[in-house]
């Protein structure tokens, strides 16, 4: 595995930043032996550096991963429809649609965006959300059984 340059230059900059903050610190602790808070904050920066190396990158995939996550609400679900995907995992998680009958989902979520009566699955659009460096397209699938719900699940493409 190769190790980039930017990599470097980030550890390097994470690393003074720490030194300097540490010297900071400990100048303030320790006033009498120069020769333990020199050592102090060098084996600090030393074990530091990395650790918020990783905490950064950490928290950048964090960011760039993060989908909020709501409780189903009819309301919301008819008036922000990019973004029912917030929802779904209530949906699937919570069985509330488990052994409703078609009447009873048209009520909850309206007309189904895409449907085959022969197959009995319904697919309903959540929208679209950030994958990373891509997109994620959500989508809902009921299906049925005898004209009852047997199954919700969640589907995502991610481009």
């Amino acid at each position: 595995m190769k190790i980039g340059l930017d990599a470097y230059l980030i550890n390097l900059a994470i690393g003074v930043l720490t030194f300097f903050i540490l010297r900071l610190v400990l100048k303030r602790i320790i006033k009498t032996n120069k020769t333990l808070r020199i050592s102090l904050t060098w084996i600090g920066t030393i074990i530091l550096t990395p650790i918020i190396y990783i905490g950064i990158i950490f928290l950048i995939f964090s960011w760039m991963f993060y989908e909020p996550t709501r409780d189903f609400s009819k309301e919301r679900w008819f008036s922000e429809k990019q973004k029912r995907y917030e929802m779904r995992d209530d949906i699937v998680e919570s069985d509330f649609l488990k052994n409703k009958n078609k009447a009873e989902v048209l009520n909850l979520l309206g007309s189904p965006d895409f449907r085959t009566d022969t197959t009995n699955v319904w697919e309903y659009d959540l929208g679209t959300s950030g994958a990373g460096f891509g997109w994620q397209f959500n989508s809902l699938l009921v299906k049925f059984d005898h004209e009852q719900v047997s199954k919700v699940e969640k589907r995502e493409i991610v481009d």
